[in-house]
């Protein structure tokens, strides 16, 4: 780089010795320094020019101009650059390669769209289960791919925690479920996977449910009512009026599991009847579900002792919160020890949301079955809840 300036610097003081030699010769300065200036601007000019025409050309080594001074060292950057440039290209080439490679090879349908939702990259998955061509279909919007008026409405949503679960627009026997995830600016990243399987093995386990609570109702019936007729008669032996309290308790028991499948199985598929959501008086529900359970016999022992806001009001499903809460107070009583003090709380939490908190100095739960407590029928001691009658 020096050199070449240096180069530049001696044509200057060699343009300016020209000039002042002439000057001195023929007493004409003003042609003395226009005649100089003129051939180095030309010269300039003519460098520039091949330059141009190289760069045209794609600027290839081979067809490099012969130049010197700063024009030469101008050519290196320039070929320097370009060569950087091709070995950015090659290398982002093989990661876009690597990439689509990548995307194909998910189990899942993958799409890009731009902030207008329309499609600019699709893998080989989005093909087989949406039916995109992803040479024929760029740049056309999702929505007139997909048409499904709930798919649309969800993709307006900001919400990109909530998945969509529709039919499959290429086959109506799959089922999929959608997921997006927004980046870059305004882009749409879409993921489609088919949960057919899933479906279909809720389907079987609703009916198997359905088919074997009906078959199982129907003789669980007839039991119970021989040991009705049992326990109403007067003749019966003695030693026999113990075993029939127990049939029948096992009987009832065994209706009442028979009572919680099916509602497990509609709060599994989802097939719950529709139910209004309305204001609902909590600070009511709870003191009356306390005084019902104080008079009954089981309940004697154990003290109920409330705090409620009576102006903390929540909408929900009445039926259902009702049901939360009276398990929750059940529960207390069913495993503390006769004597134990419940706490029941309704108020609000630090950040203010409504909490419903119920309280016992029972022998509570340990720690490594907290993460199984939502699983079907878990039971944390499987000897008290035969003592108690719970199914988990």
């Amino acid at each position: 780089m020096d050199n070449a300036w240096t180069a530049e610097y001696w044509r200057l003081v060699l343009v300016v010795v020209a000039a002042l030699f002439i000057g001195v010769l023929t007493g004409y300065w003003y042609i003395a320094w226009l005649f100089p200036l003129s051939v180095y601007i030309g010269w300039q000019l003519y460098q520039l020019f091949l330059l141009e025409r190289w760069l045209s050309s794609g600027a290839k080594l081979k067809k490099a101009p012969e130049t010197n001074g700063a024009w030469s060292s101008i050519v290196q950057q320039v070929y320097r650059n370009k060569r950087l440039e091709r070995k950015q290209k090659k290398r982002l080439a093989r990661t876009l390669k690597r990439f689509n490679a990548t995307a194909s090879a998910l189990p899942d349908a993958t799409i890009v769209l731009d902030k207008s939702h329309q499609i600019e990259w699709a893998n080989q998955v989005s093909e087989e289960i949406l039916g995109i061509d992803r040479k024929r279909d760029s740049g056309l919007r999702i929505e007139n791919i997909i048409r499904s008026p709930d798919f649309h409405q969800w993709l307006k949503r900001a919400n990109l925690s909530d998945d969509l679960e529709i039919t499959s627009p290429a086959d109506e026997n799959k089922t999929l479920v959608f997921r997006k995830v927004k980046f870059g600016k305004g882009q749409v990243l879409l993921t489609a996977r088919d949960v057919s399987q899933r479906v279909q093995l809720q389907q079987m386990r609703k009916t198997f449910v359905a088919n074997a609570s009906h078959e199982l109702r129907t003789p669980l019936t007839v039991i119970s009512g021989y040991l009705d007729i049992l326990q109403d008669t007067q003749n019966l032996p003695e030693n026999l009026h113990q075993p029939v309290e127990n049939a029948k308790s096992q009987v009832q028991r065994m209706e009442q599991i028979l009572e919680d499948l099916l509602y497990l199985s509609q709060l599994q598929t989802g097939d719950l009847p529709d139910k209004k959501v309305k204001p609902v008086d909590m600070a009511t529900v709870l003191l009356q579900q306390a005084n019902d359970l104080k008079k009954t016999l089981a309940n004697k022992t154990h003290r109920l002792n409330l705090d409620v806001d009576k102006a903390l009001i929540v909408r929900a499903v009445e039926a259902d919160i009702i049901s939360v809460a009276l398990n929750l107070m059940k529960n207390a009583i069913r495993h503390t020890p006769a004597g134990s003090s419940i706490q029941i709380n309704w108020k609000r939490d630090q950040s203010g949301r409504a909490c419903l908190e119920v309280i016992d100095d029972g022998p509570g739960i340990e720690s490594n079955h907290i993460p199984r407590l939502t699983e079907r029928f878990y039971r944390v001691d499987p000897g008290r809840s035969r003592e108690t009658g719970a199914s988990g």
